[in-house]
């Protein structure tokens, strides 16, 4: 019994290729050229392409934004910069209103400085003081920066002194 040795991949295609040509040998090195052209068309350049040709399509869409962005932040700064600035309030009016429409009395009304008042009501329900600071919050948009209060004498009545900022 005889064993065929056989010979190693890279001698059998040596030796294969030496049996060929200079024609054959020619036109199969064109060939494989010609394939490996086509396929790194195929799989480097026409992607390649289209991914720029998808990032020429968002640059303009993102300058078209970057342009509408540009565009409100002018319209923002002309905005700020034509505001009319409100009308200088008189807390004084706007306190007076407010605690008419409560029928509300003060005992004393004095101003402290620019922006503060102190309010003083000598007798008040005591369960008619949060809504009384709500309003005042709400409608004349006087804050309490400071509340005391003080128990009277008669039952649910409090002294009251209030200050008043915008």
């Amino acid at each position: 019994m005889t064993t065929a040795v056989q010979a190693p991949l890279r001698e059998r295609y040596a030796q294969w290729w030496h049996l060929r040509t200079r024609t054959e040998r020619t036109l199969l090195a064109l060939a494989a050229a010609v394939l490996v052209a086509a396929c790194g068309w195929f799989i480097f350049w026409q992607p390649m392409q289209r991914d720029a040709e998808r990032m020429n399509r968002e640059l303009g869409a993102q300058r078209a934004a970057l342009a509408e962005a540009n565009r409100r932040a002018e319209d923002i700064a002309t905005l700020s910069r034509n505001a009319s600035t409100p009308a200088p309030r008189d807390a004084r009016a706007d306190l007076d209103a407010v605690l008419a429409r409560r029928g509300v009395k003060p005992t004393a009304i004095e101003r402290i400085d620019n922006d503060r008042m102190r309010v003083t009501f000598d007798g008040i329900g005591f369960d008619a003081l949060p809504p009384l600071l709500e309003a005042l919050q709400r409608e004349a948009k006087l804050r309490a920066v400071e509340v005391t209060v003080t128990g009277r004498v008669e039952p649910g009545q409090v002294r009251v002194e209030l200050t008043l900022a915008p």
